[in-house]
């Protein structure tokens, strides 16, 4: 996807604290009749953050200060693909005068918002700020293993150049759009080419550069991982690694008492969703490779 096609907007969580508790701000807009979280196109040079605020302010007549980056998500709108960046915001004043984008803005609590928005995008951004602001140390993780790439060659010296195959890149692309719909903040994978190629359509939907830490390389000590995934406490990050890594990083977790609730499994274009606590894993879901 080429970068001048990519519409890019930036958005806020915008939030305040009442007597009854903490609040979050919808807008109404009456083009689309719908209830949304304030965001908007960036000018041209502007930064995401500047954006954020400047749509918040326009939109919903609220100043503040960006206080925790949520996350980016991906889709599209009339065919042509968009990311948008999410930021929490707590308000210090607000002035809201209906505009030709906003017709009525309102405060809720957390459960009113999330029953009142309009998409499941939205829904999934104000779940996470909500985490943000109530549970700071819990968070979530991806952990990919990379998608078909037909059969190792135990004889050849190149293996981490392997490329996926036509089914992997299938199942990267169903992935991305499984994964879209999150706010993540991290995109990460081992250096060898499958892993790379496998969160590269997602990278590339979000506009973000995929990293590539030594944790994650095939052969890699699954203390290493772990250690790797502790400093990623505060985000909600996507890893992309290999099969030895999961299934030994998995089966020491297991035998240290963490439930997963699932029989443990590692297939190639695999997803497991990991819950963090202060930074260590505490449970885990698994979602089996995209069909096709």
């Amino acid at each position: 996807m080429a970068a001048r096609t990519l519409s890019k907007a930036a958005g806020t969580v915008p939030y305040r604290r009442s007597p009854s508790g903490i609040e979050f701000l919808l807008v109404h807009r009456p083009k689309y009749d719908d209830w949304s979280l304030p965001k908007g196109h960036l000018d041209p040079n502007e930064s995401f953050e500047a954006a954020a605020l400047r749509e918040t302010e326009e939109e919903a007549g609220v100043h503040g200060t960006l206080r925790g980056y949520i996350g980016s998500l991906g889709y599209r709108v009339k065919g042509r693909a968009k990311v948008v960046r999410y930021w929490l915001v707590a308000t210090e004043g607000e002035a809201f005068a209906a505009n030709s984008e906003v017709d009525e803005v309102r405060w809720l609590s957390p459960k009113k918002a999330q029953r009142m928005v309009s998409y499941t995008r939205d829904r999934n951004v104000l779940a996470r700020a909500i985490q943000m602001i109530e549970r700071p140390h819990q968070s979530t993780l991806y952990l990919v293993r990379h998608a078909n790439a037909g059969k190792r060659n135990p004889n050849s010296k190149k293996d981490h150049k392997r490329p996926l195959s036509s089914r992997g890149h299938r199942q990267a692309a169903a992935i991305a759009a499984r994964l879209l719909k999150r706010p993540l903040t991290a995109i990460e994978a081992s250096r060898y080419r499958r892993c790379h190629d496998t969160v590269a359509p997602l990278a590339q939907a979000l506009d973000v550069r995929v990293q590539h830490p030594a944790a994650l390389v095939e052969g890699a000590p699954p203390e290493d991982l772990l250690k790797h995934i502790r400093t990623l406490a505060h985000d909600v990050a996507v890893l992309c690694a290999h099969g030895d890594a999961i299934a030994d990083l998995l089966g020491m977790l297991a035998a240290e008492g963490v439930r997963f609730g699932d029989e443990l499994e590692w297939r190639k274009g695999s997803v497991w969703t990991l819950e963090l606590n202060r930074g260590r894993i505490v449970g885990g879901r698994y979602q089996p490779p995209p069909r096709g």
